[in-house]
């Protein structure tokens, strides 16, 4: 638990304020001094865990309340206290493992947003796989059986059509996901890739900040702003202007040292300068609204 904290402070340091020349909200990318450019490989087994997880957690509300069950027998089972408090159980740790994959996600990609993909492909996927089976499992029990989705409406009592178009909905919803996140992770890998170029081939200047705009919407509860970064090139003043992502208690104050970055494809980053000593405004400033 003690090494947990420590690494998540560490992460907490070392990642805010988040600085990104080209891309606002979520999709702002920070790579870690000392990381490589992310890999999906090292998150499938935690993703495919929760999915598991989510599967087993989704049987109770599939089988027992939206009519996916084969059986009237294995419909009372989902039913049964006992299977509802291990579901519940079970429930908990799938969105433990989830957080853990989102988490994951952003120490390897240093982005919101493939991280918030990956969480939502487990839980849709989960989900998917379990109506399916059910459903499959359902028709081929009772062959005679015909799917009309006018029961919805007709049935007196809950149809199986019903736990099917709810098992559609999130198979659009992991559909949608999966052919989004091969984009998202490509993106992140070519930001974090230019960061890493920059840092090794790049131009490196000492710049300060020289404004702060807040642009009053948060992130979660993280406040998001507009910054510029004045620094020298050859004796000829130069301004670089930047989106920042940060929690509340650090957003740095005007006049705060920069390290500016370029090349010349035009490709820039802006980062804070530690060594040098940086002030941070009073926590309460910029703090989420409540509600």
């Amino acid at each position: 638990a003690a090494e947990d904290q420590q690494k998540h402070g560490q992460v907490h340091i070392e990642t805010f304020p988040l600085f990104s020349t080209t891309d606002t909200g979520g999709r702002m990318t920070v790579l870690r001094p000392g990381r490589r450019v992310g890999r999906a490989a090292p998150l499938l087994p935690w993703l495919l865990a929760a999915g598991a997880l989510w599967t087993l957690t989704g049987s109770v509300p599939f089988g027992a309340l939206l009519g996916l069950a084969p059986t009237p027998a294995i419909s009372m089972l989902l039913g049964h206290p006992v299977t509802v408090g291990v579901a519940v159980v079970l429930l908990f740790v799938a969105i433990g493992v989830t957080v853990g994959v989102h988490s994951r996600a952003v120490e390897q990609f240093g982005q919101t947003k493939v991280a918030g993909l990956f969480a939502t492909l487990a839980v849709a996927g989960g989900f998917v796989a379990d109506a399916g089976v059910l459903l499959l499992w359902t028709l081929t029990s009772d062959p005679s059986r015909h799917f009309d989705i006018e029961a919805i409406a007709t049935s007196p009592t809950i149809p199986l059509e019903l736990g099917a178009v709810v098992g559609a909905g999130f198979a659009l919803w992991a559909a949608i996901t999966l052919l989004r996140l091969p984009g998202s992770i490509a993106h992140a890998r070519r930001r974090q890739a230019d960061i890493e170029r920059l840092r090794v081939e790049g131009s490196s200047f000492t710049g300060t900040l020289t404004a702060v705009n807040f642009a009053n919407t948060w992130l979660f509860d993280l406040p998001i702003f507009t910054v510029e970064v004045g620094f020298i090139v050859n004796g000829a003043p130069r301004v670089v202007s930047a989106h920042m992502r940060t929690s509340a208690d650090r957003v740095p104050v005007v006049g705060s040292r920069m390290l500016v970055l370029t090349d010349d494809r035009g490709t820039s980053h802006v980062e804070l300068d530690p060594p040098n000593g940086v002030a941070f405004e009073d926590a309460r400033k910029y703090a989420a609204p409540d509600g």
